[in-house]
C-alpha cells in the first residue's frame, strides 16, 4: 500500500491554484490592451469603408454625368441601396446606413457623407477630409467620427 502512495504523480491543489492565479493576473493585465486594439481596428475599418463608399459614389456620379443621368453643376444624392442596385458596389453586408451627396460648384465637386454602422457615424463629413478622430460633440462633428449606437439622420437629400 505504501508503494502506491509514494509512486503517485500529479499536482497538488496549491500548485494548481498558483497556476490559475498567475493566468488570471496575465489576463487582467492584457485585457485592456486587447480591447483597445479591437476598438481601434473597428474605428479604422469604419474609416476605410467610409472612404471607399465616397470613392464609389464619386465614380457613380462621373458615370451618371457621362450617361446623361446627372447634370453637371447639380446636386446628386446616392444612398447605399442605390449604389448596390446600380452595380457600383457589392452587397451592403456590414449593415451600414447612409447617403453620399455630391455637389458641383464650378469645376470643383464637394462630396459629403452621412454614414452609420451602429457604433460610429459620419454626419455630413467632407470625403476629402475624413478624420479617424472621435468628435467630442455630436451636434457639429465636422469631419470627425461620432460614437453612437443610433442610425445617422441624413435629411440633406430626403426627397430623393
Amino acid at each position: 500500500m505504501k508503494d502506491i502512495i509514494k509512486n503517485k504523480k500529479g499536482f497538488t491543489l496549491v500548485e494548481l491554484l498558483a497556476v490559475i492565479v498567475v493566468l488570471a493576473i496575465i489576463i487582467l493585465v492584457a485585457m485592456p490592451n486587447v480591447m483597445s486594439a479591437m476598438e481601434k481596428a473597428r474605428k479604422n475599418a469604419f474609416y476605410s469603408e467610409a472612404t471607399e463608399i465616397c470613392k464609389i459614389a464619386q465614380n457613380a456620379y462621373n458615370t451618371d454625368i457621362l450617361d446623361g443621368k446627372a447634370a453637371g453643376g447639380a446636386e446628386k444624392c446616392y444612398d447605399l441601396e442605390t449604389l448596390v442596385s446600380e452595380g457600383h458596389m457589392d452587397k451592403n453586408t456590414k449593415d451600414y446606413k447612409g447617403k453620399v451627396v455630391i455637389t458641383m460648384t464650378g469645376d470643383a465637386a464637394t462630396t459629403k457623407i452621412w454614414l452609420s454602422n451602429h457604433s460610429y457615424q459620419y454626419v455630413g463629413a467632407e470625403c476629402n477630409h475624413l478624420s479617424k478622430d472621435i468628435s467630442s460633440t455630436a451636434n457639429n462633428p465636422g469631419n470627425k467620427m461620432v460614437q453612437s449606437k443610433d442610425d445617422v439622420t441624413y435629411d440633406a437629400c430626403a426627397t430623393d
